[in-house]
């Protein structure tokens, strides 16, 4: 009996073997099928001949701007929007509304169906991608963090930015006394995906390298849309040192965010349901926005 069962075992073993090495390789197939259709694909968004954006903070303009992912879907539809530089404009709207979308022809992710989007009075589509993407700084929900130390996570592994400056960034947005307390400062390894981390600190990370890049538009997606209070008080408090002296975009659920606001674009269905400054209409009464106030005042009351 041991020696078959012997036997049995000296020939299950190699067959198991057999099976995990062909389910590695229809796993490996797969993954070159899929990287082949990358690399395949066709970008359509091809990079302008080079004009320079001007110095400083940088308006934003949409002329007329319409969008959708698809021929016969329609995301946004005769938006235009200006924002002078320095200004920060709050958006607001449903899921589903656009918000995002925006946000991602100010980047030249997509180009506009129809309409122009300007930054600093220039033609996105005469700009260099690579000068756009240079110039404007997103902080989105989403924190994508590396398994790599705390200064490789800020700089993005750029060798030219100095401890002194990183350390200058931290302490700007309060978190010296945690950089004080990692075991190894700035070596100290982050396990990704935020392991290690909270919410709140995740986000002001993101923070600290839009501030190392020093963008002069920011743009800021919902920074705030899953944090507690406690966390998302320290998140505010960041986000108010990143956009100081900068044109800024504040896409947000709780309209708290838009404290920060200049302005206030309300969008419906993918076009302007409102819009103007964040103070005249929060005291208009019959306004959108502050509708939107009372009844944010009345959930929070109950």
């Amino acid at each position: 009996v041991y020696l078959i069962f012997q036997c049995t075992e000296m020939l299950s073993q190699p067959i198991q073997q057999i099976r995990n090495e062909m389910q590695d390789l229809l796993q490996a197939d797969a993954s070159i099928a899929r990287i082949a259709t990358l690399l395949g694909t066709v970008p359509r968004v091809f990079d302008g001949p080079g004009v320079a954006l001007p110095p400083g903070p940088l308006a934003v303009d949409l002329d007329g701007v319409s969008f959708g992912y698809a021929e016969d879907t329609s995301i946004l539809r005769d938006i235009s929007v200006s924002i002078a530089p320095g200004r920060v404009l709050g958006v607001v709207g449903r899921t589903g509304s656009g918000k995002t979308t925006l946000t991602r022809l100010l980047l030249r992710f997509y180009d506009p169906v129809a309409g122009i989007v300007r930054l600093g009075g220039v033609d996105l589509r005469a700009v260099r991608l690579a000068a756009v993407r240079a110039r404007v700084g997103l902080v989105s929900q989403e924190v994508h963090l590396f398994h790599a130390s705390v200064r490789d996570n800020l700089t993005l592994f750029d060798d030219g930015v100095s401890d002194e400056r990183i350390s200058a960034v931290l302490d700007t947005l309060g978190l010296d006394s945690w950089l004080r307390e990692l075991p190894r400062g700035l070596d100290t390894p982050l396990l990704g995906v935020g392991a290690g981390l909270s919410a709140g600190q995740a986000q002001v990370l993101a923070c600290a390298r839009i501030l190392l890049r020093d963008p002069d538009l920011v743009i800021l997606d919902e920074p705030s849309s899953r944090l507690d209070p406690a966390t998302d008080r320290l998140v505010h408090t960041a986000l108010g040192r990143l956009i100081a002296g900068r044109t800024g975009i504040i896409v947000a659920h709780r309209l708290a965010t838009l404290a920060y606001a200049d302005d206030i674009l309300i969008l419906e269905d993918g076009q302007v349901r409102e819009y103007g400054p964040r103070l005249a209409l929060a005291a208009d009464p019959t306004s959108r926005f502050a509708e939107l106030l009372r009844a944010e005042t009345l959930e929070v009351t109950l």
